[in-house]
């Protein structure tokens, strides 16, 4: 053999072994970045799915708490309703608590009158009794009605 081939077949020879291995190498890095990037599409894949379950419970909860504030809001109207109903009905107690009062006052004045008319009477009895006891022949007839009927003693 001359020395030509084997200077430059030998060096040809590590020449391809460096570059198949090199090769080699490559698509071991690129089959690794594609199995990371595999990993990565299969975390963002999982993130979208985590993210619309979060946004199907945020839009229930939402839902929820729009029952809610619906619920809250016709309470509040019951609410506002029984409250007129009840101020009408406190209106028309005031009106007859005022009604009874003034018949109350009228029926007291009433039998006030009555009370002083009562002592107008009674004092003009007395005073007409006080008149006759002076009188000598009303006063011995007095005294008859008193023995006869003990029971008027007194007046």
């Amino acid at each position: 053999m001359s020395l030509l081939p084997t200077l430059t077949v030998k060096p040809l020879l590590y020449a391809i072994a460096v570059l198949a291995l090199s090769l080699l190498l490559s698509n071991l890095g690129w089959w690794a970045h594609d199995s990371s990037l595999g990993l990565q599409r299969d975390m963002a894949d999982a993130s979208r799915d985590v993210a619309v379950a979060n946004l199907r419970v945020a839009n229930t909860e939402k839902q929820v708490w729009k029952n809610k504030s619906d619920e809250l809001a016709l309470a509040n109207l019951a609410g506002q309703k029984t409250i007129g109903t009840l101020q009408l009905e406190l209106k028309a107690a005031q009106g007859e608590k005022r009604r009874l009062q003034a018949e109350g006052e009228r029926a007291i004045a009433a039998a006030q009158a009555a009370v002083a008319d009562a002592d107008r009477t009674l004092k003009d009895f007395i005073d007409r009794y006080a008149r006759q006891l002076s009188n000598p022949d009303c006063a011995g007839a007095l005294n008859v009605v008193q023995r006869a009927c003990p029971a008027l003693e007194g007046y």
